[in-house]
């Protein structure tokens, strides 16, 4: 691989790049390549948000939405068992 390496050979190795898995020389390569070019600077800022975009989207909600605690009840009242 050449110093500055092409948009495909950047795009192919960030994983590795965010890791700090590469050898230095290409790692000074990359980013080099992500000072010059936009298009991968922005994939690569999108890469290291998904950890953070992740884990809001898969989180739990903080409280039980209004439907579940009702039902909830409904079947605790069913059961014969007191409300929490």
């Amino acid at each position: 691989m050449k110093l500055l390496p092409s948009c495909h050979d950047v795009q192919t190795d960030l994983t590795e790049y965010a890791e700090g898995a590469l050898p230095f020389r290409r790692r000074a390569g990359i980013w080099l390549h992500l000072l010059l070019c936009r298009v991968c600077a922005a994939f690569f800022r999108g890469l290291m948000a998904l950890p953070g975009v992740s884990k809001t989207a898969l989180a739990p909600p903080e409280a039980a939405p209004d439907a579940a605690l009702k039902a909830l009840a409904a079947v605790q009242a069913a059961l014969g068992k007191p409300k929490p």
